[in-house]
C-alpha cells in the first residue's frame, strides 16, 4: 500500500501537463471568489492554501519530490478542514458548497495518485475509458472518415491561410 514516497518523482513526467489537479484547484478558487464577493469574511485561508498547493505541485515537486509532494498533501488537508467545518461555507448556497467539495475531491484525486501511487476514481475512468480516445492514433471502429482525408485537410488549410491577411 505504501511504497516509496512520492510514488512519482515528477507527476506524469511533466508537471505542466494536463493534470486534473489544476482543474480541481481552479474550481476551489472559483468557489472562494464567489463567496468573497458577497461577504465581509473572505475565505483567504482556503484560497491561499490552494495557491500554495499549485506552487508546490508545479514548482517544488520536480526539484524536491519528497518535500513538494508533502507540501501538496498538507496544503490540501489544511484547505479541506475549514472548507468542511467552517460556518462561512454553511451559509453559502448548495451550488458553491458542491463546487468547493468537488474541486477538493478532484485535486485530492490527482495528488494522491501521483504522491502515493493509488489508483484513484478519476484516474481509473481516464485510464479505462477516455485515454484511448484521446491518445490512440487508430480510429475506433464505427467511425467513418472522409474517403480522401488528405485532400480535405489540404483544402481546409488553404482556406484558413487565405483568410489571414498578409
Amino acid at each position: 500500500m505504501f511504497g516509496r514516497f512520492p510514488y512519482e518523482a515528477e507527476p506524469d513526467g511533466a508537471v505542466f501537463g494536463p493534470h486534473h489537479f489544476y482543474l480541481g484547484v481552479l474550481l476551489v478558487l472559483l468557489a472562494c471568489w464567489v463567496v468573497s464577493d458577497g461577504d465581509d469574511r473572505r475565505p483567504w485561508f482556503v484560497a491561499g492554501l490552494s495557491v500554495f498547493a499549485v506552487f508546490s505541485f508545479a514548482l517544488t515537486w520536480p526539484y524536491y519530490p519528497e518535500f513538494g509532494a508533502l507540501c501538496v498533501l498538507a496544503a490540501l488537508a489544511l484547505a479541506t478542514v475549514p472548507a468542511v467545518l467552517r460556518p462561512l461555507w454553511w451559509r453559502t448556497g448548495l451550488t458553491v458548497q458542491a463546487g468547493l467539495l468537488a474541486g477538493l475531491f478532484v485535486a485530492w484525486d490527482d495528488a494522491l495518485s501521483h504522491a502515493l501511487g493509488w489508483r484513484t476514481p478519476l484516474d481509473s475512468v481516464w485510464n479505462d475509458h477516455l485515454h484511448s480516445f484521446v491518445s490512440d492514433p487508430q480510429v475506433p471502429p464505427g467511425i467513418r472518415l472522409p474517403p480522401d482525408l488528405e485532400a480535405l485537410l489540404v483544402e481546409q488549410v488553404r482556406h484558413a491561410v487565405g483568410v489571414i491577411p498578409l
